[in-house]
């Protein structure tokens, strides 16, 4: 809306938040004094009329958020007269005004429905039982009059019934098959017949059997589902939502060679090309899918992986998709293993839906044009870090062809004595005529002929492994037609949607995990950070062994006839160090943008960060250590690092620079070869040079996309407890 400070003058247009930074810092324009009194006199209305339902309500919750758009949208005001609304959606509507109610008579603070949302996050929060809940609502409802329910299985119903409820599908503890669809019925597993429920010694027979409480038996193994047709469609019952839902069609804008939204990626532009039914209506759903493991308990010391998997609305405006409350939460893998390759096992409920919203669509209502259309949804890709990425795509990310990117064209070498396989060779991106390609002597001693390898197609990658027979579970390791050295440990379930193999991106490298990585690398060896360094006798001896770099050979000392490493380019003397530590350990932050790095920086060492702050040092702090401690030659090119990663975060790019910034980050691998020993260059120092090609194809900055990666872990600890 417009507002009156004394700069603006009513003359622009801003959200609430810079509404209100801009009143508090230029003042109130004088000649808005009954504009003010308007406004407040409207919202006293709102209230005494029991339709303002934020009041106590938690922050960020996805329900609570929709039940706020649907009353200020269409209860009371718009659906009443609409002829074009079916059942379900009369149904919802109905459920929500009754729930709007107040909880008992001039109640302004809470409606029914809130309450009940409130009650219901405090059973999760501190673990209530369902009795002692229960107890709790008879209490409240003999002392205040008001029409909640009087039990907790009415309130759970009254939550059921729109919508919000989700699925518990049973597994093998193997991790072999879930017992779902036509499988739900079984009491042992298919394939390695372990047994679907709890056992419990019976110390009277001394036999085993089945574990049973109140008549009920126990499944040793539950993943829940939250079941992704009724969320979309809720997302059409608010008039605002709807609108927002064809932002990416009728409001962005479209300038060619600037990205600001997937849509303007070529991924997006290549799929409405080949898909024109399902691009010729705005509305259909674009997705995409995060996901990975983190301790629900919220402590390192115990060792368990439970895994969320999130789907993102990529319909939305760049400035709603990563908002807490238009994240989808669709399904939680339990552990307290991480699934790995059986992953596939989980996602069968998902990918079934995904494939009837592409193929038959769901009959959905659309509060703004007062019809009901056939809403349809496809799935992008994919974001993750990169062991995650193994798990979802099945190219082993481990070994001489671990980069996914590269393929069977990997540049890899194992080093004898570090005992690690690193990929160098960055050279080969370069043009055939770069000068650095015949520079034998600060490389490998050799003339570089390679060339970039070209990306893998879908319909390639599904020629590859088509041969191959997927075999999940923990106790079956092997796939049949799969060699022990193939990089491909299965064929993704992703292929089973009939577009994936068409699609030009289909699983995104998650940036801030490598930013964390390279980070701890580049201050473990600059520093001499013991365990961290890759700066070693072992380096140095591969070095010897490559025969390149004679003067960082180690030799062997007079004096006790050991072996000792000479002091390279970059390494620091104390004073330096000190230097160093001291940029880090005094730098100030915006409040909740990092964590106290201070606490981080002990005794010349750096240590204990998380990935946001590796995220802070690696883009800011970097370039200013580095400037007074090294020597020109390696200062520039990490300088050069960090604002090749502060560029890719940026919230428009255009596609020109994305170019630039492809050849940038080649020069400055190569750049890095010249100083850091072999050891150095693990897949993580690697896959920065495929960052640019993502962004290009994905229409959006990296940073947008691994923002979704570090947020959705919060969301999912409520439904864990």
């Amino acid at each position: 809306m417009k507002y009156p400070c004394k700069k603006c003058a009513s003359r622009y247009w801003n959200s609430e938040n810079g509404i209100h930074e801009h009143l508090i810092c230029n003042g109130l324009c004088p000649q808005s004094i009954q504009w003010i009194y308007e406004v407040s006199t409207q919202k006293k209305n709102d209230i005494d009329d029991g339709m303002d339902i934020e009041n106590g309500l938690g922050l960020g919750n996805e329900f609570e958020e929709m039940i706020k758009h649907v009353y200020e949208n269409n209860i009371g005001t718009e659906h009443g007269g609409r002829k074009g609304m079916d059942d379900e959606a009369k149904k919802f509507y109905r459920l929500v005004e009754e729930g709007g109610q107040p909880l008992y008579p001039d109640c302004t603070t809470f409606t029914r429905l809130s309450f009940i949302v409130r009650l219901y996050q405090l059973k999760c929060v501190h673990g209530m039982t369902e009795s002692a809940v229960s107890d709790l609502l008879k209490l409240i409802k003999d002392v205040f009059p008001n029409n909640i329910p009087s039990t907790f299985k009415g309130a759970k119903t009254m939550i059921k019934d729109l919508g919000l409820n989700y699925e518990k599908i049973h597994a093998c503890k193997n991790d072999c098959m879930l017992f779902w669809a036509e499988n739900e019925k079984l009491d042992v597993c298919k394939k390695c017949g372990a047994s679907r429920w709890k056992e419990v010694e019976d110390k009277k027979n001394g036999v085993e059997s089945n574990k049973v409480v109140k008549g009920h038996k126990i499944p040793l193994k539950v993943m829940r589902y939250f079941p992704l047709k009724k969320r979309l469609q809720r997302m059409f019952l608010s008039s605002e939502m709807s609108k927002l839902m064809t932002w990416h069609a009728l409001a962005r804008k479209k300038d060619g060679r600037i990205l600001r939204h997937p849509a303007d990626g070529q991924g997006w532009k290549s799929m409405d090309n080949k898909y024109p039914n399902f691009a010729g209506d705005f509305r259909n759903v674009r997705l995409g899918l995060a996901a990975d493991g983190f301790n629900p308990y919220r402590t390192m010391s115990i060792s368990h992986s439970t895994w969320p998997v999130v789907l993102v609305n990529y319909n939305l405006p760049p400035w709603l998709i990563m908002k807490p409350e238009n994240l989808i939460l669709s399904t939680i893998i339990p552990g307290p293993t991480q699934p790995g390759n059986d992953i596939d096992i989980y996602l069968q409920p998902l990918i079934a839906e995904l494939k009837e919203l592409w193929v038959d669509g769901i009959q959905t209502y659309d509060t703004r044009s007062d019809c009901t259309f056939k809403l349809q949804a496809s799935l992008l890709w994919t974001i993750s870090d990169f062991p995650g990425y193994g798990v979802l795509s099945g190219w082993s990310t481990k070994g001489h062809l671990a980069c996914p990117s590269c393929h069977y064209d990997t540049s890899s070498t194992y080093l004898k004595h570090s005992k690690k396989v690193v990929y160098l060779n960055h050279r080969k991106f370069l043009s055939l005529d770069h000068k650095w390609r015949s520079d034998k002597r600060r490389f490998n001693g050799e003339v570089e002929m390679g060339e970039r390898p070209e990306l893998l197609t879908g319909m390639g990658i599904q020629n590859l492994v088509s041969r191959y027979e997927n075999c999940f579970g923990k106790g079956n390791t092997n796939q049949k037609g799969c060699s022990s050295d193939c990089p491909w440990k299965k064929l993704s379930i992703f292929f089973e949607l009939p577009y994936w193999s068409s699609h030009m991106v289909k699983h995104n490298l998650d940036v801030m995990h490598i930013e964390k990585n390279i980070c701890d690398k580049i201050l473990g060896t600059l520093l001499n950070i013991g365990g961290n360094t890759k700066d070693h006798l072992n380096g140095r001896l591969d070095l010897q062994e490559m025969g390149i770099r004679k003067i960082l050979h180690p030799y062997r000392s007079d004096f006790n006839d050991t072996l000792e490493i000479r002091a390279a380019c970059f390494d620091m003397t104390k004073q330096e160090k000190e230097i160093f530590c001291s940029v880090l350990k005094n730098a100030k932050f915006p409040h909740g943008s990092a964590s106290h790095i201070s606490r981080c920086v002990q005794e010349r060492k750096v240590a204990g960060y998380k990935s946001h702050d590796a995220h802070y040092i690696l883009q800011y702090l970097l370039e200013f250590a580095v400037v007074k401690t090294l020597k020109p030659e390696v200062a520039i090119p990490l300088r050069r690092l960090g604002a090749f990663f502060r560029r890719i975060y940026g919230k428009v790019i255009e596609l020109d620079d994305v170019h630039k910034l492809q050849e940038e980050i080649i020069e400055i691998l190569c750049q890095l070869e010249m100083i850091f020993p072999p050891s150095f260059f693990d897949i993580m120092v690697h896959l920065p040079i495929h960052l640019c090609t993502e962004i290009e194809f994905g229409g959006v900055s990296k940073g947008a996309l691994e923002a979704i990666h570090y947020s959705f872990k919060p969301l999912c600890q409520l439904f864990i407890q």
